[in-house]
């Protein structure tokens, strides 16, 4: 059986600014955010760099690291509780299959409603996370992931969690928080 496969064609980035951008920037930081905590990491250094290079290396990798992961993270819980963008619209995330999990998948859970100003905003954090970090995009004008941007959707989120699932067990977020990896 034949399959047809139609491959959409990619933006040309053919100015020499923005060449040097993407070059120079964009997948420099993801490289770095890659090597975060890697033992390998050193190996892109030249063997002649001091001590004092070699750590703030290792801080960019990791402050991209974390930059790259905070906007992954926001992007899951965002889609966790039942928002994503459609056409610039709030609307439900697909659900794949049997072992994907959402908020209604625990006792208490609700969707956010998607007609609420707070989905609204959501729904432009969701894309504009997709844009900046899940996959490459030139020129695309999203709206910012700024940590102001960021800091309002992360509250939205957890204000929403703590009226729902963690209303049920008299606990909110926060009391999970300080002990990573708890579980």
């Amino acid at each position: 059986m034949a399959y047809l496969c139609l491959v959409r064609p990619v933006k040309s980035i053919s100015s020499p600014k923005d060449r040097d951008d993407w070059l120079h920037h964009h997948i420099p930081h993801r490289i770095r955010a890659g090597l975060a905590g890697l033992s390998f990491a050193s190996e892109f250094l030249p063997a002649t760099v001091d001590a004092a290079l070699r750590t703030r290396f290792a801080e960019a990798c990791l402050q991209n690291a974390a930059c790259e992961g905070r906007m992954a993270a926001i992007r899951w819980l965002i889609d966790f509780i039942g928002v994503r963008d459609k056409q610039g619209k709030p609307a439900r995330p697909h659900r794949w299959g049997d072992h994907d999990v959402s908020i209604t998948s625990l006792p208490g859970g609700r969707e956010i409603d998607l007609d609420s100003d707070e989905a609204k905003i959501l729904c432009r954090v969701w894309k504009a996370c997709s844009q900046a970090s899940s996959h490459a995009t030139h020129d695309s004008k999203h709206f910012p992931v700024d940590a102001n941007t960021l800091e309002e959707a992360l509250r939205i989120i957890v204000s929403h969690l703590d009226k729902t699932v963690y209303s049920a067990g008299q606990e909110a977020v926060s009391t999970n928080l300080a002990e990573p990896e708890k579980a």
